[in-house]
């Protein structure tokens, strides 16, 4: 199996300007390299020049009006031109792998969901044999859906859903529905899936936010994450405190009556 890291950097992207997104691929990169992929395992996918520890970016032509969709395009983009067999991780930026894991049992397409039934787009595992799923996909994007999630619910619950398989939520632990998430998710968690310049998404997954009294940083992680952003907090705000009393009874309450 390969992982992906797709980095695509535009002038309108008011999230990550070059030092920022070089930030953020520098610290995937490392922790990468930290959980047990080989350089040669690890494809980056970026529109400028990029290395790293070793790793060299594949430069490639990236979409520029789905920023989200950008890892459909890298993956087309791939799956063409690179000689790759088995299976391929595809996740965001800010999905950071937890703990070393194997690949996942799946169809032609492994993905994860909120806590809902709903797909998330975060944390995608492809098979090459999915190839005509990834151009369905792309060519759905390129024709004006401008966003990849809707357009993987639409066509992965439909056209391809004896080809889908939905896999553990240990693979994408993100901050909406964080609880529920956590909760069915196996343990130890695989992904979290948090931007660490974002405080909330911090404190949720590393600060017991929500008041449940788990976390799902594993603490290699920190130490990684605080290497490259050390002005992570080391304890809730006064805001984020309060909330944390105010969920953390009602929190508890709904898990164990879920159980």
């Amino acid at each position: 199996m390969k992982q992906l890291i797709v980095a695509n950097l535009q002038k309108e992207n008011r999230r990550y300007n070059s030092s920022s997104m070089e930030t953020l691929l520098n610290a995937q990169v490392e922790n990468s390299l930290q959980v047990g992929w080989s350089v040669e395992d690890t494809v980056v996918v970026t529109n400028f020049d990029y290395e790293f520890m070793g790793v060299v970016a594949q430069k490639a032509p990236l979409n520029e009006t789905c920023l989200t969709g950008s890892k459909m395009f890298a993956l087309q983009w791939v799956m063409d031109t690179m000689l790759v067999d088995g299976a391929i991780w595809a996740r965001d930026l800010d999905c950071w792998q937890c703990v070393p894991f194997d690949e996942p049992k799946f169809g032609d397409v492994g993905i994860t969901t909120y806590s809902t039934s709903k797909f998330n787009g975060g944390s995608v595992f492809w098979r090459v044999s999915a190839k005509d799923i990834v151009d369905h996909v792309v060519s759905v994007i390129a024709a004006g859906e401008k966003k990849e999630e809707p357009t993987l619910n639409k066509l992965l619950k439909s056209d391809y859903k004896k080809r889908t398989t939905v896999v553990d939520t240990s693979y994408n632990v993100g901050c909406s529905g964080f609880v529920p998430r956590f909760f069915r998710a196996s343990k130890p968690v695989k992904v979290c899936h948090l931007n660490p310049l974002n405080r909330i998404a911090w404190e949720t997954h590393r600060l017991d936010r929500n008041g449940i009294g788990f976390v799902s940083v594993s603490s290699r992680l920190e130490l990684l994450l605080r290497k490259y952003y050390p002005h992570l907090a080391t304890e809730l705000s006064k805001e984020g405190l309060k909330r944390s009393k105010e969920l953390g009874k009602e929190n508890l309450k709904k898990l164990f009556k879920e159980r």
